[in-house]
């Protein structure tokens, strides 16, 4: 994508491929606009045909055969001519005086009733000094004309044409919108390639052409004129000849187009160079005087810095309530101009107390959100002046210092965590070699009782350092976000029932029962199957170890607030003195004594598990009662 972005040949190419879409979208939305002006979703083929019939034939047809009745002419060669049948009727007496209509079959008809005509007279003449003059005698009436198109007939070729038009846009009324969107999606991506390909070269660089080089307010200002010319142009043919106008039309719109794209270009490149405000001729005179005005003040400005802000705040609310006495005192006896003084005053303190405002909201904010560890974020300072900008300086520092302290603070847990790894890594291999050769040593039955016993100890505590190192590096992996998570459906009913399922013989020999709980209605939440397992596993084997013999064990799973909760409720064996957040801790243990076997590691490595999948993991301890709560969204 960098490389076309630098390409000319593709920025050419995406500008062409610009305009053809935006020329479809135009297109697609002009003929939606005139097919429903024209009931093209409302009406059948034949409506929308016997519409431009009327408006080309008939309409036409029925004045035409009124002026040649009325001059009594051969109506019955122009309707053969036309290609048409009529019947016109006397609209008063309603007695057929003319048509060639037979029955014949048509496609369309219509009545144009009660249309006025003047029907000539018997002649007559009149002798005067001037000679001979001849008269008619005319009688004002009106008359219904019938129209009738057959069914063969021959259309001209206009008409023909119209009828062809509207087939193919009736056939395409609908995929004109799907035309129309994928151009109208085409053109904003390339318009969004074109704005991000503006500027760039083939070296990597953005760098300035020839437009970009002019002052913004100049081609904005000839942009303008050019928009003025267009509209002058097209609204100059709109009372000559369609075709002309729409020539013309096309040849502005494309040339504006162009122009359009050129200045929204020019405008994403001076953006990219931070060129938009700088290159213009407004701001090189306001720079200029501007310059002039900070040399003048800069000695002021200096000497004003070193006074204290507080002192600095009275001196200027002073000044300006003595300014405002002195004009008081000057237009005393013109209230008119001492009120527009009194107003200017008020603007100005109060402009001046929402800078402060704003400039003060803008600290809180920033104090805020550093405070609630977004260490990246830096206070805006380009409009702050004086003590306001020294202050926010500070507090980037701040958050400059606090960034790199929790940057040594991340790199020294990761350093412990691939000490831990590497450590146990290398402890697991000579760990093996013991394991080994206990097996080794066991097949070979040795006589000696005292062995045997040796030999148990042996393996016994070489699988729990196994299973210590195991748990070890999967604590470290969990607490660092390094285990690979894939979420999917799953109930956790399901789940845990098949993990109950596995410890029954457990269960069994610790005296424990299990109570299970489930809804009729099955639930899913989104969990990784393999993550969620080990949770339940490691509290069911903690629920084994430190559980009272002979009680029961409730296992719930319920679903409240868009959320499904799975609780572990057991009785304690041993006195628990100590917070669930502390029990969640590495290598800590409710049995204090350590008289049991356990590396303090389950419910550490269950929380982080659960963590990582988005999920909470909740200890609550009433008692002797231990109740472990895991929490997922449900889906």
């Amino acid at each position: 994508m960098k490389r076309l972005t630098e390409s000319l040949a593709a920025k050419i190419t995406a500008i062409i491929l610009s305009f053809f879409a935006a020329a479809f979208v135009v297109i697609s939305a002009a003929a939606v606009c005139y097919m429903i002006d024209n009931g093209y979703y409302t009406k059948k083929p034949d409506e929308i045909k016997e519409d431009i019939a009327d408006a080309r034939i008939m309409s036409s047809a029925a004045y035409t055969l009124r002026d040649i009745y009325s001059s009594s002419g051969n109506l019955e060669s122009y309707a053969e001519e036309l290609g048409i049948y009529f019947t016109i009727t006397d609209s008063k007496t309603k007695e057929v005086t003319a048509g060639n209509y037979n029955g014949e079959k048509y496609m369309f008809s219509r009545m144009f009733d009660e249309l006025t005509v003047t029907v000539y007279g018997e002649p007559y003449y009149v002798i005067t000094d001037q000679g001979e003059e001849y008269y008619t005698n005319k009688e004002i009436g009106t008359i219904d004309i019938m129209i009738y198109v057959p069914e063969d007939g021959a259309f001209s070729g206009e008409t023909a044409l119209w009828f062809g038009v509207a087939d193919f846009l009736y056939s395409v009324r609908y995929t004109v919108f799907l035309i129309g969107g994928i151009c109208f999606l085409l053109w904003i991506i390339l318009l969004c390639f074109l704005y991000s390909a503006a500027g760039n070269r083939n070296d990597g660089t953005v760098k300035l052409n020839h437009l970009d080089r002019i002052p913004f307010d100049l081609v904005s200002a000839a942009v303008i004129a050019a928009a003025v010319i267009s509209v002058v142009l097209v609204g100059g043919t709109t009372y000559g000849a369609f075709v002309s106008m729409i020539i013309v039309a096309c040849i502005t719109l494309s040339v504006d187009y162009f122009i359009a794209l050129a200045f929204t270009m020019t405008f994403a490149t001076r953006l990219k160079t931070r060129t938009l405000i700088k290159n213009t001729v407004i701001y090189r005179v306001l720079k200029f005087l501007l310059k002039k005005l900070k040399s003048l003040f800069g000695f002021i400005g200096y000497n004003l810095k070193n006074i204290p802000l507080v002192i600095r705040t009275a001196a200027i609310c002073g000044a300006a309530i003595l300014f405002q006495l002195i004009v008081y005192g000057l237009f005393a006896y013109n209230t008119g101009e001492m009120v527009v003084f009194w107003l200017f005053f008020a603007f100005a303190i109060t402009a001046i107390v929402i800078y402060v405002a704003i400039t003060l909201q803008k600290i809180k904010e920033g104090g805020e959100r550093i405070a609630g560890g977004d260490l990246d974020y830096k206070i805006d300072t380009k409009y702050m002046y004086g003590d306001f900008r020294d202050f926010c300086g500070t507090l980037n520092n701040i958050n400059k210092g606090i960034s790199a302290a929790v940057s040594e603070k991340m790199k020294s847990e990761r350093f412990k965590t691939e000490l831990i790894t590497n450590v146990s890594h290398d402890i697991k291999t000579p760990l093996t070699s013991i394991i080994n050769y206990v097996d080794l040593i066991k097949k070979e039955e040795p006589e000696n009782e005292k062995i045997k016993e040796y030999i148990a100890v042996l393996d016994r505590q070489s699988g729990r350092l196994k299973k210590l190192i195991e748990d070890l590096v999967e604590a470290s992996k969990a607490s660092s976000g390094s285990v690979a998570v894939n979420l999917a459906e799953c109930d956790p009913s399901v789940l845990l029932s098949q993990t109950v399922g596995e410890f029954d013989e457990r269960l069994k020999a610790a005296g424990l029962t299990a109570v299970i709980n489930t809804p009729e209605k099955p639930v899913r939440i989104m969990a990784d199957g393999r993550h969620l397992w080990r949770v339940f596993d490691n509290l069911m084997n903690n629920i084994c170890k430190y559980s009272q013999k002979g009680t029961r064990v409730y296992l719930d799973v319920s679903e409240s607030g868009g959320r499904v909760n799975v609780t572990f409720k057991n009785i304690s064996a041993y006195e628990l003195n100590i917070s669930g957040e502390e029990l969640t801790e590495r290598f800590v243990r409710g049995d204090r004594s350590r008289s049991t076997e356990g590396s303090g590691l389950g419910l550490s490595i269950a929380r982080s598990l659960t963590e990582i999948q988005g999920g909470t993991l909740k200890i609550d301890i009433d008692g002797d009662l231990f109740k472990v709560t895991v929490s997922f969204g449900t889906v």
